[in-house]
Order: C-alpha cells, then sequence, then structure tokens
C-alpha cells in the first residue's frame, strides 16, 4: 500500500514535471513563432520599401530619359523657331527703320525747299515793298493834292475828306470819333474787293442818331438808279457810295455775322416828312440759305408803321424771280408790306407807295465790345434763331 501511494506520488511528481517541462516548451515555442512572425513582418516591409524604391528610382529614370532625349529634342525645335521668328522681326524692323530713315530724309528735304521758298518769298516781299511804297506814295501826294485843291475852295471839307480816307487803324463806323460827327464815305483796314471790285471795307457812315455812328447799306433817292437787278448785282453791290447804291447782300452777311446789328429806317415822303424805324436784331443768312432775313422786334419809339416784321424769314428775290417783284425779302408780291428796292418805294400799309420819295437802311453793332474782325469767315454758317 505504501509502495503504491509513493509510485502514485512518484508519478504524480513526474507528470507534474512533465506537464511543466511542456508547459516551458509551449510557451518556449510561442515565443520563437513570435520572434518568427516579427522577422516576417520586418522582411515583407523590408520587400515593400525596395519594391517602392524600385518604383520611385523607375519613375526617375523615366524621367531624366524624357528630359535628356524627347524633351530636349522639342525644345531644341522650339528654339530654332523662336530663332526663326527673332530673325524674321529683325527683318522686318530693318526695312521699317530703312523706311523711318527715307522719311527723314525726304522731310529735311522739304524742311530745306521749304526754307528756300520762304527765302525767296522773303525776297519777293522785299522787292514788292518799294512799289508798294511808292504807289502809297503817290496816293498820298493826289490825296494832299485834293486836300489842298478842296482847302482852296472850301477849307471846311479838307477835315471830312481827310476823315473819309485816313482811318486804318479802325475797322467799322461805329469804332468813329463821335466828337467829330462827320458823314461820309470811310476806308478802314485794307481793302477786301469782291468780283465787282466793291470793297468790303469802304463804307459810307452816319450819325444818324447819338450814340455810335451807322453803317448805311442802302440809298435811294429821286436820282433813279436802276434798283431792277440781278441775283449776282444785288449780291455784290451796285452804284455809288456817293448816291445812290445798295451794298451788296454778301457784303451786309459778312459785316452782320460777327455780332447782333440792330437796323434802322429813314424815310422821306413828298412833303419832305421824315419818319423812321429801328429794330433791335437785322441779320443776313448766308447764299446758300437765298440770303434769308432775320429781323428783331420795332423799337416801340419808331415814329412810323412796322412794315419789315412781315418779311422776317423770307428769302431775298432779285429780277430773276417770277413773282412780279425784286430787290427785296419776299414771299408774295401782292401782300409785301414792303419794299425799299422795288419800282417804286413801298413801306407799310400807313403810306401810299406814291408818296415816299427817298429811303435809307443804317446798321450798327449792338455792343461794341463784342465787335471783333479776328473771326474765321464761314459762308455757310447757320444762325442760331
Amino acid at each position: 500500500m505504501r509502495l503504491s501511494t509513493a509510485l502514485l506520488f512518484a508519478l504524480i511528481a513526474i507528470v507534474q514535471t512533465l506537464e511543466a517541462s511542456g508547459s516551458t516548451a509551449a510557451k518556449q515555442r510561442s515565443s520563437m513563432e513570435q520572434e518568427l512572425m516579427l522577422v516576417r513582418n520586418a522582411q515583407e516591409r523590408q520587400q515593400r520599401s525596395l519594391l517602392n524604391m524600385e518604383f520611385k528610382l523607375n519613375r526617375v529614370i523615366s524621367k531624366l530619359l524624357f528630359l535628356t532625349h524627347i524633351k530636349q529634342g522639342k525644345s531644341l525645335r522650339e528654339l530654332s523657331g523662336n530663332l526663326s521668328k527673332a530673325l524674321e522681326s529683325w527683318g522686318q524692323m530693318q526695312e521699317r527703320i530703312n523706311q523711318l530713315q527715307y522719311s527723314f530724309q525726304w522731310k529735311n528735304e522739304l524742311a530745306q525747299k521749304m526754307e528756300e521758298m520762304h527765302a525767296m518769298l522773303a525776297l519777293l516781299v522785299t522787292k514788292s515793298q518799294v512799289p508798294r511804297e511808292s504807289q502809297k506814295q503817290k496816293e498820298n501826294d493826289v490825296l494832299e493834292t485834293q486836300i489842298e485843291q478842296i482847302k482852296y475852295n472850301s477849307p471846311n471839307k479838307a477835315t471830312k475828306i481827310l476823315k473819309e480816307y485816313l482811318q486804318p487803324a479802325k475797322a467799322d463806323c461805329a469804332e468813329l470819333d463821335e466828337q467829330q460827327r462827320v458823314d461820309g464815305v470811310y476806308k478802314f483796314l485794307e481793302p477786301e474787293l469782291n468780283e465787282k471790285q466793291r470793297d468790303l471795307n469802304e463804307r459810307y457812315c452816319a450819325f444818324a442818331t447819338t450814340g455810335a455812328a451807322w453803317t448805311v447799306i442802302q440809298r435811294r433817292t429821286e436820282q433813279l438808279e436802276n434798283f431792277n437787278r440781278s441775283w449776282d448785282e444785288y449780291r455784290s453791290g451796285f452804284g455809288s457810295l456817293e448816291n445812290d447804291f445798295w451794298f451788296g447782300n454778301e457784303l451786309i452777311h459778312r459785316l452782320v455775322y460777327r455780332d447782333d446789328y440792330e437796323l434802322r429806317i429813314e424815310l422821306q415822303d413828298q412833303l419832305d416828312v421824315k419818319v423812321w424805324a429801328e429794330y433791335a436784331i437785322f441779320r443776313l443768312d448766308s447764299e446758300s440759305f437765298n440770303y434769308q432775313l432775320v429781323i428783331g422786334k420795332m423799337n416801340d419809339n419808331s415814329s412810323t408803321s412796322d412794315g419789315l416784321s412781315y418779311h422776317n424769314g423770307m428769302d431775298f428775290r432779285s429780277s430773276e424771280w417770277d413773282g412780279g417783284c425784286s430787290g427785296w425779302w419776299l414771299d408774295r408780291c401782292l401782300e409785301a408790306q414792303s419794299n425799299l428796292n422795288g419800282q417804286r418805294i413801298i413801306w407799310g400799309n400807313s403810306h401810299n407807295e406814291f408818296l415816299i420819295k427817298t429811303s435809307r437802311m443804317l446798321i450798327r453793332p449792338r455792343s461794341l465790345n463784342s465787335l471783333s474782325t479776328e473771326e474765321v469767315y464761314d459762308e455757310d454758317f447757320p444762325y442760331g434763331f
């Protein structure tokens, strides 16, 4: 019994020993398996790293091959194309430079020619000054002779003649010295002759009222100057400034386009009764608009009836017109309220056409401060009325 117990304890001890050794072996085996797993994992990571590095290296090599072979050829082609374009642009620029040089050379030659022409003109002007001064001297000698004759015959008229022809510094009748107040023909500035050799700057000036002198543009008396004239005659003017005359539509237009002018009309009947009418605005449009009349309101202090406002805005008519009347601003001859240039002088409803024997039309600028003689003349300049 005791032996069996001892054997039993021995077996138990062996079994426990075996279990302990088995447990230790199992632990060792498990530890080895873990180490092997770690080694395999490390190897896999290294392999993946090597594959990744190989992939990146292949990408770098491919890029390098692309840059060193394919890209290089393309860059060379582009460079060659750019060089060709640059050479072409340079050729164009060189051609433009040659053109500019030719242009500069031509302008330089033109400038030299202009300088030569200027020198020739200066020489011509210098040569022409002598005969011009000689002509002026002759005119002055003739004028002085006339003045001396007038002084001998009538000393009071000498001053008048002198005032008539020596006003080169003035431009209009309204600029004359009001203290002198001498009516007559005055010459202003330099002559401006039209096709009929009538001078724009030669005018009959009249001190008809207080204030500045008036420019007479029409005068008709019993001397019976023919006023049944053509368009060209009314355009350029006719008659003598000393007697009966029409100043000329074109000359009147050139006078009144510069500024606002006023109009005065003076009439005298068979009984020598004198009446007058004044209008605040008087203008003539250009020939392109048939010298159309622009007239303002009549002065309330006028001593006669209004015979002109009816004709405001009408075209000028001459003898070529088939309406039966001429020399005035007309629409219908039978309805005309006035016509100072007709077969007989007509003015207003209150004056019989057979009673008026003389007429005179006078103009002057409304404001002397705005009078200008330096404006550029434009025949077709439209008036803003």
